[in-house]
């Protein structure tokens, strides 16, 4: 595509429809603007003027360019108050990544609350595991995402703020013989079967040093998966224990936390961005909203 020259001047000649007056108000002289228009035509190799009439008449070729340089001037207008918004935190497209515990009672809230304050606001957003949503940070895919935070994930050409704590949890379908009686123990629990997410994955980590703590080992899973997602529809529809947080138990009345006489861990969440790309005013506005929502439900559930 060619670069093209002196289409400013092409506008200004064609409001007037007159060299000097256009050249005037340009504050050029006129064989100077007469030299850009000419210019012009030749990168186009197109005659823009009919210079027989008085005023100059466009032709057609000089008419389909100034609808091209009108739209261009339009689409930059739009484009500096677009990024005059984003520098605001009042618009832009703000791309997102979110692990599956996120999307149930806290992004889709926060999100709507920042829209609502803010329409010109765009959000794209990605559900994926760590390790997915990671590579995206990492390839420019997203600006940041919402995840489970470990120290061995999220160090050296990454920055996290964590915004919540909370413990997880063992859950199993509501008609689960597990629920029966009373407090379960880990060698109880290490005899059922189990649906997971993969090896290395936080939630399994967790779960496995958990287990080792008390000299039990964890089973290996009877169904592997790298979706959340499927990993709660097997428990919805199975009698297969998983291990999730609340907010999984709290979003599927068929799912149901198991009562244990062990302390589970606690899962730190929060947000992930690259160290070398600052956070944008419109993702700060994001993550006031997540705040306030995390804080309203920790108040309901107090």
């Amino acid at each position: 595509m060619k670069n093209l020259t002196g289409l400013p001047q092409f506008v200004a000649v064609c409001a007037s429809r007159n060299l000097t007056v256009a050249a005037n108000v340009l504050g050029v002289s006129q064989p100077a603007l007469t030299q850009a228009i000419a210019k012009l035509e030749k990168q186009l190799d197109v005659v823009l003027f009919d210079r027989t009439t008085r005023p100059m008449a466009l032709t057609p070729y000089g008419a389909l360019v100034l609808d091209y340089a009108q739209l261009l001037e339009q689409n930059t207008d739009r484009l500096t108050e677009n990024l005059a918004a984003m520098k605001t935190g009042s618009g832009g497209i703000l791309r997102i990544g979110a692990g599956p515990d996120w999307i149930h009672e806290i992004l889709p809230v926060a999100i709507s609350d920042l829209q609502r304050d803010h329409p010109g606001v765009r959000v794209n957003l990605t559900v994926a595991l760590n390790d997915e949503l990671r590579r995206k940070l990492d390839m420019g895919e997203i600006d940041l995402f919402f995840a489970s935070l470990t120290d061995d994930y999220f160090v050296g050409g990454y920055r996290t703020r964590i915004l919540l704590r909370e413990h997880m949890h063992i859950l199993a379908h509501k008609d689960h013989p597990i629920h029966r009686g009373g407090l379960k123990t880990l060698a109880q629990l290490a005899s059922e079967s189990w649906v997971l997410t993969g090896y290395d994955t936080f939630g399994r980590q967790l779960l496995r040093r958990l287990f080792g703590q008390h000299d039990v080992d964890l089973p290996p899973p009877s169904v592997e998966t790298n979706s959340v997602r499927a990993m709660i529809n097997i428990l919805r529809h199975s009698q297969k224990l998983g291990f999730l947080s609340r907010a999984h138990a709290n979003a599927y009345p068929e799912i149901k936390v198991v009562d244990t006489n062990i302390a589970l861990p606690i899962r730190e969440g929060g947000v992930v961005w690259r160290a070398d790309a600052p956070l944008l005013p419109v993702a700060e506005r994001l993550l006031e909203r997540v705040k306030a929502v995390i804080s309203a439900r920790l108040d309901h559930a107090g």
